[in-house]
């Protein structure tokens, strides 16, 4: 029966503006069978899915240069010229990634990314090992991503510095409500900046190339001398050998692993293949070749551009390499400053990336128990809210203790992912082996060699950035292994404990128990104990072997006489002696001990019955009112549920229907 009134009045207008206000925040609900419309077109996954990697192409190519200049300065020699030969090295290596995930993606259709490769053929164990660290790795991509973005905006607008931790946490909620929407919204929400970044860049590299090979006209811009000396890098000393000609293996490696950090978020499609369109691993595959193709062109671009116009890298709020070669191709021109507009806006949106993939990646960890099976559900907009939702918090806190300050942050960045990349390597070369398809031995080699050299990078990048922050990382992925063993243990129990086999007793199968059900009673007799009283009778009625009681715990002594002369007035004359009032003293105002004790009596007079209690409750209608009251029925209900052999029923008693038909005259 619809009772017309029993939303209104200020209820009504709250849930109704509400509703309204939730709508156009996040979108209304989707249903289940419209889920392959919400699926993503390959020119919107890369958005999704590509902003991280090619984001990498504004830094990547400087921390090369990082390593390279101070060693240059140090010893006199020429070790920028190793630039080149390094950023080729890691376009070949992510290629080579690139290949084993799109293998991977066709191979495991529903998710080929590090974790479901290495659990199939290394073990459940690794795959975890995988997981923890690719986790890891993306909530420090948000907040490193936010981070770099924020900095990019305060250096523009000094005017922002102060604030610039809460400028990062409205960020980070921007790109949550973005995300929460669906993953076709947030694909068209970041089409723009990651399409204006890579097309401004990719001009930049192309007029460059033009300048330099048909027309033969490139001036190096060499330092720019009106640079503060405090920014340019110091000389790296004990980097190099004594000699000062000749860069140590040691300094090669360490160049190179900071390059890769250009390779960040190559494995997300593989992860993400469930959110495209079908064909999935057609189109997924598709999206990562565009990628990787779209990200190697570009940093290598980028890194060729750099070395022609002798770009060098500086300290603190210098220029970055990036701007420095965009201003020797284009001047202070409009398409230097789209260049930096869009640079700034891929920063800050390059944590997209982690939230496409970190709820994907916890849905699959969470289906195989290793997680809360909540995170393995779809919210109302068919994106895995909940793990949204648990990114953003870590990320913001994160951001938050470090002050949403890069150089804090850094440290702990990339390792997850190459020691992804390894595992992924090595799991894609055994599955090759077996299936012994057609070059499948030079697919072993490749992985193999993708193994070696990414497990290379992650002990470089581990022993460099040790002291900056690795080490908490590399304690965190046993941590986050051991949690997740912790659960898969509770859930196995779970299952062997709760099913059900042939053999097995089935209480169904027996007589009913006899029931016990109490009615528990508060100082006055008023109509939700009215209701609560009939809601027991019903419970009870027609069974001959149950037992009805009304329990009131006497906290005031003085209220007892009112209690019993209303139970009197409005309780007896209906029902007679079928129910009896007992008045349990509580001289030191307990609740909850006395329930317990009278329970354990119950228990010792009708040994083997079912306790059933009755928790009389009242609702206002009002949000806020309803604060104000039943607060003992959530103290007992809490300490009751606890308690072995009870079942516990709330009867609720609403106050708003009620008092609109005592307003009618009914």
């Amino acid at each position: 029966m619809v009772e017309p009134r029993s939303g209104g009045g200020l209820g009504a207008i709250y849930r109704n503006l509400q509703s309204r206000l939730r709508f156009m925040i996040f979108g209304r609900p989707l249903e289940t069978s419209v889920q392959l419309e919400h699926r993503l077109p390959i020119y919107l996954a890369l958005p999704v899915f590509a902003s991280d990697a090619i984001s990498s192409v504004a830094y990547g190519p400087q921390e090369i240069l990082i390593v390279l200049a101070g060693v240059s300065m140090a010893g006199g020699g020429s070790a920028v010229g190793y630039q080149l030969g390094i950023s080729v090295a890691i376009a070949i290596l992510m290629l080579i990634v690139a290949t084993s995930y799109r293998r991977a993606v066709y191979l495991y259709p529903t998710s080929g990314g590090s974790y479901t490769v290495a659990k199939s053929n290394l073990g459940h164990f690794v795959g975890l090992v995988a997981a923890a660290a690719l986790l890891i790795d993306y909530i420090m991509t948000v907040a490193v991503s936010i981070s770099s973005g924020v900095d990019a905006l305060t250096s523009a607008v000094p005017h922002f510095k102060p604030i610039h931790v809460e400028i990062a946490l409205l960020l980070v909620g921007l790109i949550t409500v973005a995300n929460l929407r669906g993953a076709k919204e947030s694909g068209l929400t970041f089409a723009l900046p990651m399409y204006g970044f890579a097309l401004t860049v990719g001009a930049m590299i192309v007029t460059t190339l033009i300048r330099y090979f048909a027309f033969h006209h490139l001036q190096p811009m060499g330092v720019d001398p009106t640079l503060p000396k405090n920014l340019l890098l110091p000389p790296a000393g004990d980097l190099v050998k004594s000699s000062g000609t000749l860069l140590s293996m040691f300094v090669i490696l360490r160049a190179f692993s900071n390059g890769c950090s250009a390779m960040t978020g190559v494995e997300a499609v593989s992860n993400g293949v469930s959110a495209f369109k079908p064909p999935e691993p057609k189109h997924a595959a598709q999206t990562l070749l565009i990628l990787v193709t779209t990200l190697i062109f570009l940093f290598l671009g980028t890194a060729f551009a750099a070395h022609l116009y002798h770009a060098a890298p500086t300290l603190g709020n210098g220029e970055t390499i990036l701007s420095q070669v965009t201003r020797a191709t284009f001047g202070y021109s409009p398409m230097y400053y789209a260049t930096q507009v869009f640079t700034l806006l891929i920063l800050m949106v390059a944590a997209n990336t982690s939230y496409a993939d970190f709820p994907r990646l916890l849905a699959f960890v969470a289906r195989d128990n290793y997680a809360p099976k909540a995170f393995a559900t779809q919210g109302d907009r068919l994106v895995y809210n909940r793990g949204i939702i648990a990114l953003t918090i870590i990320s913001a806190l994160v951001v938050w203790a470090f002050e949403a300050d890069v150089s804090k942050l850094i440290g702990l960045y990339s390792i997850g992912v190459f020691l992804c990349f390894t595992l992924s390597q090595l799991g894609m070369a055994k599955k090759i082996h077996e299936l012994r398809t057609k070059g499948w031995v030079a697919g072993v080699a490749i992985n193999i060699i993708g193994a070696i050299v990414t497990g290379v990078v992650t002990v470089v990048v581990a022993r460099t950035k040790f002291e900056e922050g690795a080490k908490y990382v590399l304690l965190l992925i046993p941590i986050i292994i051991g949690i997740c063993v912790l659960i898969k243990r509770h859930y196995d129990w779970f299952e062997k404990t709760m099913t059900v086999h042939a053999t097995d007793f089935n209480p169904l199968t027996e007589a009913p128990e006899p029931l016990t059900v109490l009615v528990l009673v508060s100082s006055d007799v008023h109509r939700g104990i009215l209701e609560g009283l009939e809601c027991g009778r019903a419970i009870a009625d027609g069974r001959a072997d149950s037992v009805l009681r009304a329990v009131h715990i006497e906290m005031d002594p003085d209220k007892t006489p009112r209690l019993q002369r209303r139970w009197t007035e409005f309780v007896e004359p209906y029902i007679g002696q079928k129910i009896k009032l007992d008045i349990i003293p509580s001289p030191y105002r307990w609740l909850i001990e006395p329930i317990m004790d009278y329970l354990d009596w119950t228990d010792l007079e009708r040994s083997g019955d079912r306790v059933i209690v009755v928790l009389p409750e009242f609702e206002t209608g009002s949000f806020i009112t309803h604060f104000l009251h039943n607060f003992t029925a959530r103290r007992l209900r809490t300490a009751l549920l606890n308690r072995p052999h009870v079942t516990v029923v709330s009867s609720r008693y609403f106050m708003r229907p009620m008092s609109w038909r005592i307003g009618r005259g009914e």
